[in-house]
This record gives structure tokens, C-alpha cells and sequence, in this order.
């Protein structure tokens, strides 16, 4: 399938999804409850979103330099940004990744291993995100429809991956028995791997690292919660955004638009405080929230292109300054 294929099919798995979820809540309602999120609380969120990509930023850097990608920190700011800017017009979340992993392999002049150590530091986001989860969810005590046989199958998921990896690692392949087109690059692939099996507790720290930066994002959400009247232990916030922007990364729908948002609704709601109010109103909050999120992501974005912007004019003026 062609590329515009594969986009055409994303955008219409987020619209399906989206015409799916909006059944069991009204627009009305949904418009009315994001008109109680004060500009104030956004500008904070919007905020401490930025402010825990810098921490992010860091944690990429450190891991791609395991890997031997070493950048400058302005560099790496840089590259960062110019991924959190282009997750707006890629149809996949990662896809922010694969144009961070190439800037940041030219500048590096190691491609490989900003390839492999990208891969790495995803995977370690995707490690945290899958811990929270399974925290919020033993916390709450998987009282959320189907909580168990989710976590369960994400388990299984991630045991399957890394059992893969492990055994690919783990068979010897000569250099010789690869095609002589590819044989140059495989090698360098091989020394990046090698590199970073040499530095476990580089990658702890990271993983450490990838753990604070997800609970606080999963913390930036309570207050536009709190602001739309939504009334939830902080365990249930763990459970169902980590587990949704798990959802988001399947390649299923645009930037995991439609999918993150009634993986959310369909975890959150169950776990909200009754306070009195309709099914639906519930609902509707949970999908304003994940919405103002939303909105949070498209604004950071948006500041993130003018950061790559302005570091890419500033950096020919230092270099000749």
C-alpha cells in the first residue's frame, strides 16, 4: 500500500472512531464542559508540557549517546523540537521520532545509532507508561470494566517483544552472510547495540528518568480535569492515560487521534466519583478532557516549530559569529 494509502486509512480510522464514541456522548455536551477550563489553567498545562520535554530532551540525548549519537545540547533541543512539531502532520505519534532520529543522525554523522538509540528511548517511554498503568491499576483495584484482561494483555505484549529482541540479539550472524549493500550499515547497527549492552545503568537511569516525565504529564491532565468538575482518585488517572496513550501508539488511526480519546472515556469513566450526575455528563467530561489534552499537544507543537524555527536561523549566526 502506498503512503497516501496507509494516511488515507488512518485518517479514517481516527473519524470512525471519533463517529463511535460521539454516539454515547452529545457535542453539546462535550462543547459545554471545555468552556469551564480557565485560559490560565491551559497556559499552565501547555506550561508543563514544554517544560517536561526539556527533562525529555535530556533523557534522548543521554540514551542516543550511549548509542554513540553525540550532540551538542542546543543540538539536541533542536532535533526534539522539530519532532514534537512534526507529530501535528505525521499520521503516527512515532513519526515525530523517525524525523528526530534523522536530524539527529546527520548532525551526529551516525545515523545507526540514532536510529537504534531513538528505538531504545521509545521503548523506555513505552516501559514507564506500561509501570504506571499497572501501578494505577492495582491502586484502583481493576475496578474498571475489563482492567485485569487489559493489563494482562499488555503484559503478555511487552514480554513478547522483549523476548524477541533478546533472541535477535542474541543469535550470532557473521558480518559475511549479510548482503555486501547493507553490510557496512549492519556493522555500524551492531557497534551502536553493543554500546549500549555495555551501559545498563545509563539505560536504568533513563527508564528512571522516563517514569518521573510520564507522571508528570499524567499529572498536567488532573487539573483541566478538576476544572471541567471531574472528581477521581489520582490512581485512576495512572491507569486509564497511561493505558490509552499506550492505544494511541497503534497504527490504527491519524497522530492516535479518536482511539486515545475512547480508550480514555471507556477506562476513566467507570472510576469517576458518582457526584450525582448522568452517565452521559460523566462522559462528557471525560471526552472534554481528553480533548483539552488534545488541544494541549497542537499548541506545545505549535511551540515547538517556532523553537526549531529559531534555533535553525540562530545556529548559521553563532557558527559565523
Amino acid at each position: 500500500m502506498t503512503r497516501s494509502g496507509r494516511l488515507a486509512l488512518r485518517l479514517v480510522g481516527s473519524a470512525v472512531v471519533l463517529a463511535a464514541l460521539f454516539q454515547f456522548v452529545s457535542w453539546r455536551t462535550v462543547g459545554e464542559a471545555l468552556q469551564r477550563v480557565p485560559l490560565a489553567t491551559f497556559s499552565l498545562v501547555v506550561a508543563g508540557f514544554l517544560a517536561s520535554h526539556v527533562v525529555g530532551t535530556i533523557k534522548w540525548r543521554l540514551v542516543i549517546g550511549v548509542a554513540g549519537a553525540r550532540l551538542r545540547f542546543a543540538e539536541a533541543i533542536e532535533c526534539y523540537a522539530a519532532g514534537i512539531f512534526s507529530n501535528i502532520f505525521l499520521p503516527s505519534i512515532v513519526g515525530g521520532d523517525v524525523l528526530r532520529a534523522v536530524l539527529s543522525g546527520r548532525k551526529s554523522g551516525r545515523m545507526e545509532a540514532a536510529v537504534l538509540g531513538g528505538a531504545a528511548d521509545r521503548l523506555l517511554d513505552v516501559a514507564a507508561l506500561g509501570a504506571l498503568a499497572l501501578g494505577g491499576g492495582m491502586l484502583v483495584g481493576f475496578r474498571a470494566p475489563g482492567a485485569l484482561h487489559t493489563l494482562v494483555a499488555l503484559g503478555v505484549a511487552l514480554a513478547v517483544v522483549v523476548a524477541i529482541a533478546l533472541v535477535a540479539l542474541s543469535i550470532p550472524m557473521p558480518l559475511k552472510r549479510w548482503p555486501p549493500r547493507i553490510r557496512r550499515r549492519v556493522a555500524l547497527a551492531l557497534i551502536a547495540l553493543r554500546r549500549q549492552r555495555r551501559r545498563p545503568g545509563v539505560l536504568l537511569v533513563a527508564l528512571l528518568a522516563a517514569c518521573a516525565i510520564q507522571a508528570a504529564l499524567t499529572l498536567l491532565n488532573v487539573p483541566i480535569g478538576r476544572a471541567l468538575g471531574i472528581e477521581a482518585p489520582l490512581s485512576a488517572w495512572f491507569f486509564a492515560w497511561s493505558l490509552s496513550k499506550v492505544a494511541s501508539l497503534l497504527p490504527v488511526s491519524f497522530n492516535g487521534i479518536g482511539v486515545r480519546d475512547a480508550a480514555f472515556t471507556a477506562l476513566f469513566v467507570p472510576l469517576m466519583s458518582d457526584g450525582g450526575i448522568t452517565d452521559e455528563a460523566r462522559r462528557g467530561m471525560a471526552v472534554a478532557s481528553s480533548l483539552a489534552w488534545q488541544a494541549t499537544l497542537l499548541v506545545s507543537s505549535l511551540l515547538a516549530g517556532a523553537a526549531w524555527g529559531w534555533l535553525k536561523r540562530a545556529r548559521p549566526a553563532v557558527q559565523h559569529g
